[in-house]
């Protein structure tokens, strides 16, 4: 295999896992012992397939990027209709979970009406916010009675609108949909550029 397609191929076995954590749900046991190895090994291939193809030769492409955005948000899918409902949380935390969701997919709404085009960003905030996501389940399997990690749920859900918000400001002000944007302090420079480009693409070209 030539080492351009690995990443890729993460993205996809991460498709797989994920899979098999709804059939494995779907059978009764979201919190067995299996479920939470390949929980543990799909969060790690999402921080090992984004890297690795930033640092491998031509490995980055449009498609390689689509695939990890949508292994990313099918696995948070599962994660709260699949293995969520099954972990002792408090109650009341269920209408957050999903109007933060619900907020998440709204961050596609500016991209669709400014660059006709759904796309979630890769930025560091993301990133974090996907950490924080991965981080929860796994504090819950090691400690499923502690109050704390119910806690820890609610914070996220308030980091999920203050970084959405963030996506949707980045995404309002970019002049071309770059999902590789960092974060906000980058729009600047990433239009500048996209601006200079589209300058010298216009002019006449000297024979």
């Amino acid at each position: 295999m030539k080492l351009r397609y690995i990443p890729n191929t993460i993205t996809i076995i991460r498709f797989t896992l994920v899979a098999s954590l709804v059939v494995i749900s779907l059978l009764g046991y979201p919190l067995s012992l299996p479920s939470k190895i390949i929980f543990v090994l799909a969060g790690l291939s999402d921080m090992i397939d984004g890297p690795l193809a930033r640092r491998i030769e031509n490995a980055p492409s449009e498609l390689g990027a689509e695939l990890d955005s949508m292994a990313d948000m099918f696995m948070v899918i599962v994660a709260i209709f699949f293995i969520m409902p099954a972990m002792n949380l408090w109650p009341w935390l269920w209408p957050g979970i999903l109007v933060a969701l619900g907020f998440k997919l709204m961050s596609a709404v500016p991209g669709l009406i400014k660059h006709r085009k759904v796309f979630f960003l890769h930025t560091i905030s993301n990133k974090i916010l996907g950490f924080l996501l991965f981080s929860a389940a796994v504090l819950y399997f090691i400690f499923p009675e502690a109050n704390f990690v119910s806690m820890y749920i609610l914070f996220i859900i308030f980091a999920v609108f203050v970084i959405t918000f963030e996506e949707m400001v980045i995404i309002s002000t970019l002049d071309y949909p770059n999902k590789d944007i960092r974060g906000f302090w980058q729009v600047k420079q990433i239009n500048e550029e996209y601006r200079e480009k589209q300058l010298m693409d216009s002019q006449p070209q000297s024979v």
